[in-house]
């Protein structure tokens, strides 16, 4: 008996050591699960990625990886490990559109192994641009503030943007820059409200409900309307945001300010 009570109390020793080691470390239980990939140069589980990602994935990062209205995964793939691109899956990332995935672990490392297949670790070219300068555009020329945040200054009648490199490729910013009619952020669409005498207020619709609509008009007012004392609830198919042709923005001006707002994926605030 006394043998059989030594040997628990080793294993529980044994344990605690392991656990404060994994303390020392900085590494939690799901991030030491993580660390390894089972499907790594496995073919049946590249096939399976391959289905998942074109199923659940390719719709915003583009069936080749390189970003349609999401982030280039190219470089997601070149500057972190299996185990990081797992976690950024698994748990989404907080304040951009990119959301928790619904899959089980398995399927998540399926994934990364077709993402590696694919070619995706590969650098792609260096579209360019001065950060600096792309920061002097954004609150100058541009007048991005006047409609967007970034680390808590600025407009709010458009997206915050202080992890907009998260959530976007540099391609996908620049042609949504020239067009930002292209894809309208859910919850920034775009709405006339025409009341009973005629009057027109536009904005980007909050909610709506089938008894009343809430906006935020074009002078960040946020505003509520019984659908019974309207006219007409427009949904406009033109978004608040003007385009940015050459006219208004050079092809180096952009370069700047899309490099601007891709580096604050991983640079701390600025201000």
């Amino acid at each position: 008996m006394a043998h059989g009570v030594n040997r628990k109390a080793l294993i529980a020793l044994l344990s605690l050591a392991g656990f404060a080691s994994r303390l020392d470390l900085g590494v939690s239980f799901q991030e030491e699960k993580a660390r390894k990939n089972p499907f790594e140069g496995d073919p049946k589980g590249i096939e399976q990625g391959m289905n998942l990602y074109r199923f659940r994935c390719a719709v915003c990062h583009g069936i080749d990886g390189r970003g349609e209205r999401a982030t280039d995964l190219t470089e997601i793939l070149r500057d972190k490990s299996d185990a990081k691109i797992f976690r950024v899956i698994e748990r989404g990332i907080p304040g951009t559109e990119m959301p928790a995935a619904p899959l089980f672990d398995d399927e998540i490392w399926m994934v990364i192994t077709y993402l590696r297949k694919l070619g995706g670790a590969a650098a792609g070219a260096d579209p360019g641009g001065d950060a600096e300068q792309g920061k002097k555009v954004f609150r100058g020329k541009g007048g991005c503030t006047v409609c967007h945040g970034i680390d808590g200054e600025g407009g709010r009648l458009g997206p915050d943007l202080s992890r907009i490199g998260a959530a976007r490729s540099q391609t996908a910013l620049a042609r949504e820059i020239r067009n930002p009619s292209e894809y309208i952020t859910p919850g920034y669409e775009p709405i006339t409200v025409v009341t009973r005498d005629g009057k027109r207020i536009r904005g980007c619709r909050k909610s709506e409900d089938a008894f009343s609509v809430q906006m935020m008009d074009n002078g960040e007012e946020l505003r509520s309307f019984l659908k019974k004392d309207v006219r007409e609830v427009i949904e406009d198919q033109q978004s608040l945001m003007p385009n940015y042709g050459p006219d208004r923005l050079t092809d180096g001006e952009l370069r700047d300010l899309v490099r601007y707002l891709s580096l604050r994926r991983s640079e701390p605030a600025e201000k």
